[in-house]
């Protein structure tokens, strides 16, 4: 009886803290917009290609460099990007490296100490504090941003680690897919100040917002999407319902929202087509059982296709709306980016630069299959009781 009542005071006090710890950060949270812009864009999906040229701006840099990841590894990766921030802070550089509380947890507290004695401004996000304690320990900072000097500007999904050079302890993640962009133009000054905009939180020295970015430019039009807190949920169900001929979902973790999924399937009952790419091999659990219920409505349709990328891990983050207009950026479709997370996603108004980029697309396709019938519908008892437990739990996986 004592076990039973301790077990329903902590499933409420969990249930309140998640409800107003959300209706709290809502309130906190107003959307910020930034204008579209046109500029140049160049697209990544090659870790060793991505870092060769991340570190080769940075290498280059005259006056600041402000770097926000969410994941920061304690490995040989991590090192050289550690010392090479060191390098250029103790070279005059203004230096500024955010990282998430949780996702950064393996970083040493030495190679803080060190980073900082070497000039380098090092903070943490989300650290989980009170009222709202188990709220705040979800809500995690899952951006990935740098900007170089006001001028060169880099999001996407890569963060810093020897899997994202395709050197994963475990052989099933390797190759890593992703999908990052570099900036060069006005959009590396709204990106700057949405990292201002996070440093300046939780009670670290205070950074001035950058001055507004020139207007005019040339080049591939699109807009920084910032979201928290039900503001990339709203914007999906805007895009989707907008959809006339067909969608694509490129994602790791494919577990959306009900108002979201619900309108997918508005999507699809009007004939709008619609494919979702995922990885054959997951690198957190159960997310594979949360995905099946959702997909196996999904094909209920004749116009939905479901492909599971097996050369390596698939952790790219990327919508494709009629061919017209593209997201790519750190949210994943699902629950925690869409409703939870802190993200910051870009949307591009080109068909030209699909286009450039198909070829990547294709390819992904290519190395794809159709999910097998056991990944879809599992038939073992062990697998329905891990599909129970994804469902009771798939908000915050």
């Amino acid at each position: 009886m004592r076990i039973f009542f301790w077990l329903t005071f902590f499933a409420s006090w969990l249930g309140l803290d998640l409800y107003f710890g959300q209706k709290t950060a809502e309130k906190q949270s107003p959307e910020r917009m930034y204008p579209k812009r046109k500029g140049k864009i160049d697209f990544f999906c090659s870790g060793p290609e991505f870092f060769k040229q991340f570190f080769h701006d940075i290498q280059n840099a005259q006056k600041r460099v402000y770097c926000l990841f969410y994941i920061v590894k304690d490995d040989s990766v991590t090192r050289d990007f550690f010392h090479l921030l060191k390098e250029k802070a103790r070279g005059g550089v203004e230096v500024h490296l955010l990282m998430d509380w949780h996702g950064s947890l393996k970083v040493k507290k030495q190679d803080v100490n060190d980073l900082k004695r070497s000039g380098v401004k090092v903070g943490f996000f989300g650290k989980p504090r009170l009222p709202y304690f188990f709220f705040s320990l979800q809500q995690r900072n899952h951006r990935k941003i740098t900007v170089i000097d006001s001028t060169i500007a880099y999001l996407g999904g890569f963060n810093v680690g020897l899997e994202y050079v395709n050197k994963s302890e475990d052989p099933k993640l390797s190759p890593w897919r992703d999908y990052h962009l570099r900036f060069y133009g006005g959009s590396a000054v709204d990106l700057e100040a949405e990292f201002i905009a996070d440093w300046n939180q939780e009670g670290r020295s205070f950074l001035q917002q950058p001055k507004k970015a020139p207007g005019h430019e040339s080049g591939i039009e699109h807009a920084i999407y910032p979201s928290v807190n039900g503001n990339l949920e709203k914007k999906l169900i805007n895009m989707i319902s907008s959809a006339q001929r067909s969608i694509f979902i490129g994602t790791p973790y494919f577990i959306p929202t009900k108002p979201v999924f619900d309108q997918l399937l508005h999507a699809l009952a009007r004939g709008v087509h619609v494919t979702v790419l995922i990885p054959r091999h997951e690198d957190h659990a159960l997310v594979q059982e949360a995905a099946s219920p959702f997909l196996n409505k999904m094909l209920l349709f004749p116009n939905a296709r479901i492909l599971s990328f097996t050369n390596g891990f698939y952790h790219a983050k990327i919508i494709i709306f009629d061919d017209e207009i593209c997201d790519i950026g750190t949210a994943n479709f699902d629950a925690r980016s869409q409703r939870i997370n802190f993200e910051c996603n870009c949307f591009i108004y080109s068909p030209a630069f699909i286009e450039q980029i198909r070829p990547f697309l294709e390819e992904d396709i290519e190395n794809s299959q159709l999910p097998s019938t056991p990944e879809l519908y599992p038939t073992t008892l062990a697998g329905k009781i891990k599909t129970k437990a994804a469902h009771l739990v798939k908000g915050f996986l």
